[in-house]
């Protein structure tokens, strides 16, 4: 498990080193949620909405939309597929994804449609600790995260 400071990342999940979304193989299915970095830099997330069951989306197109305290916009996929199922979960209590980022603060399941073309830029494994200490530091140095003291993640 990759962790920097108060932020824990396990390294057995595949990271879109842009969007701070995670994919976790389940078979042949993907299981999408957001890192719990991205979670902090959102902040209290507030709304969330997904794309329809059944719809395609590719790999760095919106899957959803969601709706924090310092962040409102796309939820962009990690990998495209087809939207298999949703969580309700969250959707009915969104401060859920900030409480629970790797198990039941999932947002989306998805059937791949290029799995390996498209997991081939995410950070994964040994990757995951130097890319999250450079991203901290860099949102740090730029005041896009709140100093390690001020700051109320999980």
């Amino acid at each position: 498990m990759a962790q920097v400071k108060e932020f824990f990342l396990p390294d057995d999940l595949y990271y879109d080193r842009k969007e701070h979304m995670w994919a976790r193989k389940e078979g042949d299915r993907i299981r999408v949620g957001l890192d719990a970095f991205g979670s902090c830099v959102a902040g209290t997330i507030a709304y969330i909405k997904f794309m329809p069951i059944g719809r395609e989306v590719k790999k760095g197109r919106a899957l959803g939309s969601m709706e924090g305290g310092k962040y409102v916009g796309p939820l962009k996929a990690p990998v495209g597929g087809k939207i298999l199922e949703f969580n309700q979960q969250v959707l009915d209590n969104p401060k859920m994804v900030s409480q629970d980022h790797y198990d039941n603060g999932w947002f989306v399941v998805l059937e791949p449609s290029d799995l390996e073309a498209d997991k081939a830029d995410l950070a994964h494994g040994e990757e995951v600790q130097p890319w999250l200490a450079q991203e901290l530091e860099e949102y740090e140095e730029k005041d896009l995260i709140k100093k390690e003291e001020e700051r109320q993640c999980v």
